[in-house]
């Protein structure tokens, strides 16, 4: 059984219908839905760790109110997950993902992927302290075990996003998979909380014209989910989340000492001059 953990924010009807049809047309799973409208103002991190707090399932995957999945998307997920199980067990937290579509309202494709468009290296980027500095794993593109689950917990306010804290507690105490394919349709409109980022020279200019502090803002943003890591874990907490947590706090030479170190770099040459420049 996969609980499909559905946040809702004031949806527009014929998008979450389109959504809640192409999961109950998933084939080879059995899917129990569970939807959460939001009606407390707690966010969409708040929202999705209360649906978290309500799954019992043996495996669980996010979904976002307006997109559209493919109908081999969890199975698909669910063969990777077995995979890992094979090798690690059904105890180790595990999460899988997979790549999607980006599309306009009416589900018209857009040149290229949600994880194309980031430029990332997705073997190089699934480690832990790279992690911590840039996340490119979606909520909507996940299948995770009871067992991440049940350790990754509440998420915690100071969490970037749900399926961020979700990645760093599977890359630190377990393991994480990857589907190659495109297995769902992300619609890109003017109400999405994140959206599908090129992250061209365009998006660099847009960064870099912001200017240092809100580069030094994103920073501590990064080094606030940290310090919620070593809280919640203690010393089981990997040393690049400790020595991130109080980066800020830290003078110019060893905030540098210790991007180095423990290697919180994000991906792409201009992404780490800039971090080396402006932390």
């Amino acid at each position: 059984m996969i609980d499909v953990l559905l946040a809702t924010y004031r949806p527009q009807a014929a998008m979450l219908k389109a959504q809640v049809d192409s999961i109950r047309a998933q084939r080879g799973v059995d899917v129990n839905l569970i939807c959460r409208e939001d009606d407390e103002g707690l966010g969409a991190c708040g929202n999705f760790s209360a649906l978290l707090a309500e799954s019992r399932a043996e495996y669980a995957a996010f979904s976002d109110q307006d997109d559209v999945w493919d109908k081999d998307k969890l199975e698909k997920c669910l063969a990777k997950m077995r995979e890992l199980e094979a090798i690690y067990g059904k105890d180790v937290p595990l999460l899988v993902f997979c790549d999607g579509y980006v599309t306009d309202v009416e589900l018209n494709r857009k040149p290229g992927t949600v994880l194309s468009r980031q430029r990332v290296n997705i073997a190089k980027g699934l480690c832990f302290n790279r992690l911590l500095m840039q996340n490119f794993v979606a909520g909507n593109a996940m299948l995770f075990n009871a067992a991440l689950r049940e350790k990754a917990g509440k998420v915690p306010p100071q969490a970037l996003m749900h399926d961020a804290w979700l990645v760093l507690v599977a890359a630190a105490f377990g393991h994480i998979g990857f589907v190659d394919e495109p297995l769902y349709f992300y619609r890109q409109h003017g109400e999405n909380v994140i959206g599908a980022t090129d992250c061209g020279s365009r998006h660099f200019l847009k960064r870099a014209l912001e200017g240092v502090s809100a580069f030094r803002s994103r920073l501590a943003a990064n080094a606030a989910e940290a310090a919620a890591f070593v809280e919640r874990f203690g010393g089981e907490s990997p040393d690049a989340a400790m020595a991130l947590a109080t980066l800020p706090t830290c003078g110019w030479l060893e905030r540098r000492i210790r991007i180095i170190r423990h290697r919180l770099f994000k991906q792409g040459l201009l992404r780490n001059l800039s971090l080396l420049l402006f932390a």
